[in-house]
């Protein structure tokens, strides 16, 4: 009787756990028309990273509910909707729900008081008032301020940053580098940024992800990220979502990359020379290297065709890097770090190098 007793017992369990709801994750994606999407005619022609990241967060195994003050594709009629996508590996369907606005630049996404689709929409204050608090918030906004102020739109950052934080203390906060990686003020003030707000709010769950780094602008280039430079393909959205999945991932992540790169030079001239270093690991996922030399990040983003040429500092995503304009005659001392999506990084031991 005992047996059959335990047995039931263990069996009532196993049906428990079956039948358990999975955790609910409520998502917020800000940005502009690269967070936004867009319709075209009657179909969706930029889809947005926002359904291969929520698919990734779907298949994981979380309920998630998407947020935010707007559920529109750019030119989607508000009476003539488009089909929810559905994702192919659960068949739930897609939240539209997010805060992107197609054009929008990160002061009017901080102030409101912009008219999109015909809506007029509050502060962000406001906005994050009409819905539940988020468990985790994607930024990638400023493509738009590329010919503003630096100074108001890093303040502009900071303080949706502020406000989102302010809105949930736990909240797991990740501020991504632009893929318009000619726009070097913003990107270059990311970590910035990111220092400053961890001293002002230790407690703060404040990361970057590079979505710079690896990013293929040129439409006509191999690996095209872009439909026009800026708008990301459905190869850009994915890589897109691949980061921010693996940087939400790595949320609490303390582990340094282990990292023995034994770096080699080869391809010496009078001004170049192409360093080489064994890959890294990690306990969750490497996000890419960082290059010194001479005491100074050396990793410089350059373009795959047209006008943009020397970009800014990002992570390099594999194993071998070509440094250029070095001076002949001058000796070299520089080093590799290995950086994961939590941003803890290792870095090699120095390595010299002679310019002859």
């Amino acid at each position: 009787m005992q047996i059959i007793n335990k047995l039931a017992l263990l069996i009532s369990l196993a049906i428990s756990v079956s039948f358990q709801q999975p955790r609910t994750l409520k998502v917020l994606c800000i940005g502009d028309s690269i967070t936004q999407g867009k319709v075209t005619g009657d179909s969706i022609s930029e889809l947005s990273y926002r359904f291969w990241l929520w698919e990734k967060l779907d298949s994981a195994g979380y309920h998630v509910d998407m947020l935010g003050s707007n559920n529109r594709w750019f030119n989607e009629h508000p009476t003539n909707r488009i089909a929810i996508p559905v994702s192919q590996y659960t068949g739930n369907m897609f939240d539209r729900d997010h805060e992107g606005f197609y054009g929008i630049k990160s002061g009017e996404s901080l102030l409101g008081g912009f008219t999109h689709d015909s809506v007029t929409y509050p502060s962000l204050h406001n906005r994050l008032l009409q819905y539940d608090k988020a468990d985790v918030a994607f930024i990638q906004i400023g493509g738009n301020d590329e010919k503003s102020d630096s100074i108001t739109t890093i303040n502009n950052l900071k303080q949706i940053v502020e406000e989102l934080y302010a809105r949930n203390k736990d909240m797991q906060i990740i501020l991504s580098k632009l893929i318009c990686p000619w726009i070097v003020y913003i990107n270059h003030s990311i970590e910035p940024i990111i220092a400053a707000l961890k001293l002002k709010h230790p407690g703060i769950k404040l990361t970057t992800v590079d979505l710079a780094s690896g990013w293929v602008n040129c439409p006509e280039a191999p690996g095209a990220c872009t439909l026009d430079w800026v708008h990301p393909n459905t190869t850009g959205q994915k890589q897109m979502a691949d980061k921010w999945f693996k940087a939400f991932s790595s949320a609490g992540d303390k582990e340094k990359p282990g990292f023995k790169p034994n770096i080699t030079v080869s391809a010496i001239t009078d001004s170049t020379a192409t360093i080489h270093w064994n890959a890294a690991t990690d306990n969750k996922f490497v996000q890419g290297y960082t290059i010194f030399l001479d005491g100074k990040p050396a990793n410089w983003r350059y373009s795959e065709c047209g006008k943009h040429d020397k970009q800014c500092i990002s992570l390099v995503p594999g194993t071998s890097y070509p440094l250029t304009g070095l001076q002949k005659g001058k000796k070299y001392t520089g080093s590799v770090a290995a950086v994961d999506y939590a941003d803890n990084y290792m870095a090699s031991k120095d390595f010299k190098l002679l310019i002859q």
